[in-house]
């Protein structure tokens, strides 16, 4: 906070300086930047204050029982704030959120769920309650793996049901935690045919060691670098086949799976060879191809792994380069990250049409779904 500021807010306090003392102002002025909802406590006790002051007049509220009174007020709406901010939601506190909406979802019972009813919610874009995104067929969850910004409260998951009638439905499931409450909830839902010929869970038994690690705070890249790692993919994906096409920041050794599907690596063969994850772009098979909407949803640092939401679709008057990439679709990418370079891609789309929002806003900076660039 500038020293400017601290003076103009100082300036607004006069009175309240002396009623207080100078130390106590200045502490109450940097905790309400530094602690929003302390901010909001010492706002209102402030304006109580104001009342006291005007009915019983400047001098007898300096008395000093007064003065211990109003401390006492303050430091408890200080000390009651940093409470909270001491206890923030860690990894196993936000991996519980998630293991909560998985329990309700299974039990088809959405009041199994606290403060899910205040929630702002999507299901592949469509706002909805709660109970509308739980389906009654649901059973059991089959593969299911997180990730979590203790810092940010956000969370992202991966995870595959089976249904009665054993079929499977894969998600990818979004929550914002605050204060111990979910705020939101975004997934994108798949069930078979609703991604064209991109569908295998049944291949998602085992979990990536990938997606498990714990780095060592030494080893981890920070978040802007995940971020900048993870932009470079949809760089190489926007400009591939062009004079602007720049190499994605893909390990020679990458994979990429999409709703289950083993698209791209070492073990993937096409025409005799391996496709690596690289191959595509450099080759120029996305080009006509167009992303907006784009979101770094969720970046964990611990485990390396960024989820990335976005929309598919194609640049003004461009045709695909095969039916495989003809629809328009909205994505939950996961990427992970070692030492500044993709290992390994997971994603869950479904086929939406452009027309159809998201329904969450977004920072993209990038060319927009109208682009023909």
């Amino acid at each position: 906070m500038g020293t400017a500021a601290i003076r103009a807010i100082q300036a607004a306090c006069i009175g309240r300086e002396r009623l207080l003392g100078h130390d106590m102002v200045y502490v109450a002025i940097k905790m309400k930047f530094r602690h929003p909802t302390a901010g909001r406590k010492l706002s209102f006790a402030w304006h109580l204050l104001d009342g006291t002051q005007r009915k019983m007049g400047g001098r007898n509220m300096a008395a000093l029982g007064f003065r211990a009174v109003t401390g006492m007020v303050l430091v408890g709406a200080l000390f009651s704030s940093m409470s909270y901010a001491q206890q923030a939601c860690d990894r196993a506190c936000l991996t519980k959120v998630i293991d909560g909406y998985f329990a309700a979802l299974v039990a088809h019972d959405p009041t199994k769920l606290p403060q899910a009813a205040k929630a702002r919610i999507t299901e592949n874009g469509a706002e909805k309650k709660l109970a509308q995104t739980f389906w009654e067929s649901s059973r059991e969850v089959v593969y299911r793996w997180d990730i979590v910004n203790t810092k940010r409260g956000d969370t992202g998951t991966e995870v595959v049901l089976r249904n009665a009638d054993g079929s499977k439905t894969m998600m990818m499931l979004r929550l914002k935690v605050i204060n111990g409450a979910i705020t939101e909830i975004e997934s994108i839902k798949c069930n078979k045919g609703e991604a064209g010929g991109l569908w295998n869970p049944d291949a998602l038994t085992t979990v990536s060691p990938r997606l498990t690690l714990s780095l060592r705070e030494a080893e981890r890249d920070s978040y802007y670098d995940l971020i900048g790692a993870t932009e470079s993919y949809w760089r190489a994906f926007q400009t591939n086949g062009t004079p602007a096409y720049r190499r994605a920041r893909l390990a020679a050794d990458s994979d990429r799976i999409e709703n289950g599907v083993h698209t791209t690596g070492l073990t993937v063969m096409r025409d005799g060879r391996p496709n690596d994850t690289a191959r595509g772009f450099d080759d120029g098979g996305f080009i006509g191809r167009n992303l907006w909407d784009r979101r770094y949803a969720v970046v964990d640092e611990e485990r390396g792994i960024v989820l990335t939401i976005l929309r598919f679709g194609l640049k003004d008057g461009a045709k695909s380069q095969s039916t495989a990439t003809a629809a328009d679709r909205l994505v939950g990418e996961f990427f992970a990250i070692q030492n500044g370079w993709i290992r390994e891609i997971n994603a869950v789309l479904f086929n939406m049409p452009d027309a159809m929002p998201t329904g969450w806003p977004t920072m993209d900076y990038g060319p927009g779904k109208a682009s023909a660039e």
